[in-house]
């Protein structure tokens, strides 16, 4: 089952403004973080059914920052939390100066291009640091399902 973001007319129409001129440049971890809470549950991990995301949003000239921050806790054998992740991502964007042509957006507009597009770009890589993670530490592999919108 996938994971959706809320799909609204005007916060597709609000993140349009940003849209039309970011371009992304980087992603990269801040945090990547795994600890065993129960090691008996964390034999056979359960799927993740719901994901909350943290985001804060910087602007320095011609860039936006992004950041996501993830804190997952994995059900293990009979419901018990067995696994509990930290994941913190970056996304660099270059963006007009507010000066600039094209610049010149609100921050519903910064908001909105966070909760959509942003969150699209950075989601193939908390997929691959979950799954990588609970391999490492020596558990099934868990596979976060696609965001969509």
């Amino acid at each position: 089952m996938a994971f959706t973001i809320k799909k609204s007319a005007e916060l597709n129409q609000q993140a349009g403004a940003v849209i039309d001129h970011a371009q992304l440049i980087d992603v990269r971890a801040f945090l990547l973080h795994a600890e065993v809470l129960d090691i008996e549950a964390s034999g056979e991990l359960q799927q993740i059914k719901s994901l909350e995301t943290t985001m804060g949003i910087g602007r320095e000239m011609g860039n936006l920052t992004y950041h996501f921050e993830h804190e997952i806790v994995l059900k293990g054998d009979q419901g018990k939390d067995a696994v509990k992740l930290q994941v913190h991502l970056g996304a660099l964007f270059e963006f007009p100066a507010e000066d600039e042509p094209g610049g010149d957006v609100t921050e519903d507009s910064l908001v909105a291009f966070g909760q959509t597009s942003a969150q699209l770009a950075v989601h193939p890589y908390l997929r691959v640091a979950v799954s990588d993670l609970t391999a490492r530490l020596g558990c099934p592999p868990v596979t976060l399902a696609l965001l969509k919108r």
